[in-house]
């Protein structure tokens, strides 16, 4: 066994420093996938070995959760390990932990380091009930990769199982809004904290598209109340005693500053706080909770944890600012119709003076299905310029078109190159071009920038 961890570390961490020499990447994969590859339990036995764990889980949010709870944790004064880059399969976590590991394979620190891990909505049902994190965290169930996940209820199925092997001692903290998240979080033998949203004035049905209208344990048809977004709202079933939970973490009141971020209260059995946050959309404020949620299971303060969060800049890609000194860049990641509405919704009130870039492409880690889009509400939207581009950049510009959508300036722009698309949007744009790129034409992006010298490669910026 410790010849087998040794060659694991040895072999991980030159494999990580030759693609950073070589600048194939930042070795925030390769090497994890050599480490596991060597030893398949590197992972579990390296989460074992921590302080504390959370394992941040869903489909939307968590790696901008990730990153507000590992800097409430720093901020508390707590030595953190993360995957700040976004990778987070089993590679991925492996990949973090390389860098702590000693190169004849002992643990450096490990006992007085606090892990914080945004995990795979797959990678989670796989290695979470082995490792028994301190805390797991749900944050929503969405479609998204229908050829990777399959259908929502394939998720949720494989998390229920998942919940009922963890160690009674671990504790789950749930997102209250989503019906399929609370079926799952109630079967745990341990504690359960709830998060969500009681904030007045929000719909009272869900969206037309929206993946859970249906009981998850009888069946029945769900009523809604209230409505955030998509179906994470407030909701009874027609036909059992299912219902939403009261959260023991609640945003009470949401102010938008548009892109400038937001303002919401946080409400606690102990205490209540007004926060400020640079964190823009009524999405980001659950991802907020969440963290809250996490860190108040950790032991710190609300008032700690609020001026913390005031503190928290936008991680890389989603709604992300790049100074190419010329033209300001903001860059939205979109993967599925939940996300994508919800950016939409938040470009709205100003889109009609934008220079948009929108981005297409259908890669493993995009999902190879983007039937997706027609989910989309893309109609009515009249920015001031349109650009399209990437692998499928023709499929959404034909879905633009069937919207309704019409630029100010003349017809839709298509550029299936990436870099090419970059560079049309970037010649009209005065001072700022707004890019909605998949996962990976958001990593494409990047990777031009940094190579123009306007933004460092993504696993240099989180460092």
């Amino acid at each position: 066994m410790f010849v087998r961890r040794l060659a694991a570390v040895l072999a991980g961490r030159f494999v990580g420093w030759l693609s950073r020499l070589v600048r194939i990447g930042g070795g925030t994969a390769v090497s994890g996938l050599v480490s596991i590859t060597i030893d398949p339990s590197f992972v579990v036995v390296n989460l074992r070995g921590l302080a504390s764990s959370v394992a941040i889980t869903g489909t939307n949010g968590k790696t901008t959760t990730t990153a507000v709870l590992s800097h409430l944790l720093e901020t508390d004064g707590r030595a953190v390990l993360s995957n700040p880059t976004g990778s987070n399969l089993e590679r991925g976590l492996a990949a973090a932990m390389l860098p702590r590991l000693t190169w004849d394979g002992r643990t450096r620190g490990f006992k007085d380091l606090h892990g914080v891990f945004e995990v795979d909505e797959a990678a989670f049902a796989a290695l979470m009930p082995d490792a028994s994190p301190t805390i797991a965290v749900f944050l929503n169930l969405f479609r998204d990769q229908l050829d990777r996940y399959g259908e929502v209820d394939h998720t949720a199925t494989a998390w229920a199982s998942a919940v009922t092997q963890l160690d009674r001692r671990s504790t789950i903290v749930a997102n209250a809004d989503d019906p399929t998240i609370v079926a799952v979080a109630r079967r745990h033998r341990g504690r359960v904290i709830f998060f969500g949203l009681d904030v007045d004035g929000l719909q009272g049905k869900p969206d037309a598209w929206a993946d859970a209208k249906r009981c998850p344990v009888c069946g029945g048809r769900l009523n809604w109340s209230r409505v955030v977004y998509a179906h994470l709202g407030c909701y009874t079933c027609s036909r059992c005693e299912f219902c939403r939970p009261d959260p023991d973490v609640r945003v009470t009141t949401f102010q938008s500053r548009g892109l400038q971020g937001s303002d919401f209260t946080i409400v606690t059995p102990e205490l209540e706080r007004r926060i400020t946050t640079r964190l823009p959309g009524i999405y980001n404020s659950y991802n907020v909770a969440a963290a809250v949620a996490a860190g108040l299971a950790q032991g710190i303060n609300l008032e700690g944890i609020a001026h913390a969060v005031e503190m928290v800049d936008p991680t890389f890609g989603r709604a992300e600012t790049i100074d190419t000194s010329q033209t300001e860049i903001l860059l939205l990641l979109v993967k599925n119709p939940a996300g994508a509405n919800q950016i939409l919704e938040l470009l709205r009130p100003t889109v009609s003076s934008l220079d948009m870039l929108m981005l297409l492409n259908d890669g493993v880690a995009d999902g190879q299905d983007v039937s997706w889009i027609w989910d989309v509400d893309f109609d009515g939207l009249a920015p001031r310029r349109i650009v399209v581009g990437g692998k499928r950049g023709q499929d959404l510009a034909l879905r633009l078109k069937y919207a309704g959508v019409a630029p100010e300036r003349g017809s839709l722009e298509v550029e299936s190159d990436i870099e090419a698309a970059l560079d049309v949007g970037l010649a009209g744009t005065p001072r700022r071009l707004v890019i909605l790129a998949t996962y990976t034409a958001m990593l494409e992006v990047r990777k031009v920038c940094a190579h123009r010298g306007w933004v460092q490669p993504y696993w240099q910026d989180v460092a």
